[in-house]
């Protein structure tokens, strides 16, 4: 008896599994085994008894084969070992395929790795979640209160920013941010700033810069070096020797690493984000920006595609277990005014999947410009665990710098 028909014996013997599963009937290579469990899955929906005779009526599988499936010596307290050999060599099984067909095709290698990325998503991310029962989760909760009560750390990693680290705790595994700005108000450079404060093992994927202009922005910020004189090569003295210092420190952040891939599709930015968690063990996942992440479906309305890689993207916090810090665009109709939570661009799930939404809101010149000077808040327009704040900061848009404000914050 193979594991699969051993699990289906399991089940025979205790129903009860049914409701805890997480086996699909596709992962099932058999076809009677498939039958089986799809009548299985049916009649316990219905809250019809998981018989023999039941299930045999039910699946067109002859009553003595399906007798067959139910021997007296079964254990039914191991069902989980066998569930999991079962989705694991149906995983086997998709690789194998796909590896077939890339192994016949004459496409190109981009083609094969963007064909690769997509048929193995599902396999790459899929895990097994299971009921923990309440009493765990509480013990869990105290255990972690009293490791963060007497290092006295907070849960997350810091932002860099005193009063967003108090608001919302830093950082934390399985939480998706979002950071929403209209073009050129910011929301690039706040991504960076964080990404260098953390100061943890990290990967930015960026879709809209290179990672030569990457780097060329954090020399500008480590040195504070002004960002026209370092295009244009008009360094004075000074500034070439801040150059010199700050490259020296950031060549020491090996930390950091840099995909600057444009459209990426949101399949192969997962894959490459597992990748860098397993090898380079990654503990945060910075996006710019969602808007230019591909989806599989281009046939799809816009909206629809962002809504997809937004959820993709919660999915991806939580199975990494790290933060995933994604900046967003908003609508033209924001410009000018503080932002809202609805302002994001192209979809509304963005909203509903962030667990921290912060708005970069700059008070503008009547020209449309940024001054130096001018007030800039990081508006938090969602927090589900803290209250929403307005928190002031200095914007330094020639240094490619946002710093924490002397100035006030104001609570919501």
């Amino acid at each position: 008896m193979n594991a699969e028909q051993y699990f289906i014996g399991q089940i025979f013997w205790n129903p009860m599994i049914l409701n805890k599963v997480c086996v699909a009937q596709s992962d099932f290579l058999g076809e009677k085994e498939q039958a089986i469990f799809s009548a299985m899955l049916k009649l316990s929906a219905d809250g019809s008894a998981v018989d023999e005779l039941s299930v045999s009526k039910l699946s067109g599988i002859p009553i003595n084969e399906v007798l067959g499936y139910k021997t007296g010596n079964i254990i039914t307290s191991t069902w989980e070992h066998y569930q999991k050999e079962i989705i694991d060599t149906a995983r086997v099984r998709v690789i194998k395929k796909v590896s077939e067909s890339i192994c016949s095709s004459n496409l190109s290698a981009d083609a094969l790795l963007e064909m690769f990325d997509s048929a193995t998503e599902q396999t790459r991310s899929r895990s097994i979640f299971k009921p923990i029962p309440l009493p765990v989760l509480i013990e869990n909760s105290i255990t972690e209160l009293q490791l963060r009560a007497d290092s006295k750390k907070m849960p997350g990693l810091t932002t860099g920013f005193k009063s967003l680290d108090l608001a919302f705790g830093g950082l934390q595994k399985t939480r998706l941010y979002y950071i929403g700005a209209r073009p050129s108000q910011g929301k690039s450079t706040l991504l960076m700033n964080l990404a260098l404060n953390c100061d943890a093992p990290c990967i930015i994927f960026s879709a809209e810069s290179s990672g030569k202009e990457m780097a060329d922005r954090m020399i500008i910020r480590q040195g504070r070096v002004n960002s026209r004189n370092y295009y244009n090569g008009t360094l004075h003295e000074q500034d070439a020797e801040r150059v010199i210092t700050a490259s020296s420190l950031l060549f020491e952040k090996k930390n950091i690493i840099i995909h600057d891939e444009p459209n990426i599709a949101i399949g192969r930015l997962v894959s490459i984000a597992h990748d860098a968690k397993r090898y380079n063990k990654v503990e945060v996942v910075f996006i710019d920006y969602i808007q230019l992440l591909s989806y599989s479906d281009a046939s799809r309305p816009k909206n629809e595609q962002v809504s997809e890689v937004s959820k993709r993207l919660k999915q991806l916090a939580r199975e990494l277990n790290v933060p995933v810090i994604c900046a967003a665009q908003l609508r033209r109709d924001a410009e000018g005014k503080k932002p809202q939570l609805s302002d994001f661009s192209d979809s509304t799930q963005i909203e509903r999947d962030a667990d921290v939404a912060i708005m970069i809101y700059n008070i503008m010149d009547p020209d449309g410009t940024v001054e130096v000077g001018r007030e800039t808040y990081l508006c938090i327009q969602k927090n589900r665990d803290g209250q929403l704040e307005d928190v002031r900061v200095d914007f330094l848009p020639q240094f490619m710098h946002f710093q924490e404000s002397t100035n006030y914050s104001k609570s919501r």
